[in-house]
């Protein structure tokens, strides 16, 4: 039951994901379509390999009781298959779902907020797939809280400055500059190992 929560979870966020990157579809540049597609297929097969990990893993424990005499001799086409799915299961879908988004993201006009969201979903995303990946709970991440918070904090900043406007005397937008600089100076000092 908690497999099946945590692939729904996955799913809900690539489809989220998808949706997010491709909302703003009025003015985007040439090759949106095409990549487009490949990140839905990148979602899709995605979402495949995991439901096929889960299942392999119980298959697995079931094959380490005995050997079936039916899965000695296999035939040619039942072996293609076995082929063309390991093959399909050893690509990096997930990995390349995240640079289809962004790419499609890049492919869009600049909305500093909408990238803010996107990279937020993508985090969430990345932490439901650990977990579905693992099996473990939520407080798997607490060892990098302090690093998640500084990174969802200078991803706000960023939006900030890029939603001020640049003036002839730049105190608004030199003061959040400056408070960005010591912001990522904290976040790389968190990610140094101790």
């Amino acid at each position: 039951m908690r497999n099946a929560r945590s692939l729904l979870a996955v799913c809900l966020l690539e489809a989220a994901i998808v949706a997010w990157a491709a909302l703003p579809a009025a003015g985007a540049r040439p090759g949106a379509k095409p990549t487009l597609i490949a990140a839905v297929c990148c979602a899709v097969f995605g979402l495949a390999k995991l439901a096929a990990s889960s299942t392999a893993v119980r298959a697995t424990a079931d094959q380490d009781r005995g050997l079936p005499e039916g899965k000695l001799f296999l035939s040619a086409p039942e072996r293609m298959w076995q082929q063309a799915a390991s093959a399909l299961i050893a690509v990096p879908w997930p990995q390349l779902l995240i640079v289809a988004v962004i790419g499609l993201e890049a492919l869009h006009p600049p909305a500093p907020w909408h990238t803010a969201v996107l990279g937020l979903v993508l985090l969430g995303y990345l932490a439901a797939l650990q977990i579905a990946e693992s099996g473990a709970r939520l407080a798997m991440f607490a060892v990098q809280l302090p690093l998640i918070a500084a990174g969802i904090g200078l991803a706000a900043i960023s939006v900030a400055a890029a939603a001020l406007p640049a003036s002839s005397t730049g105190s608004g937008s030199g003061w959040l500059a400056v408070l960005a600089a010591v912001a990522a100076i904290l976040a790389a000092a968190l990610a140094l190992p101790v």
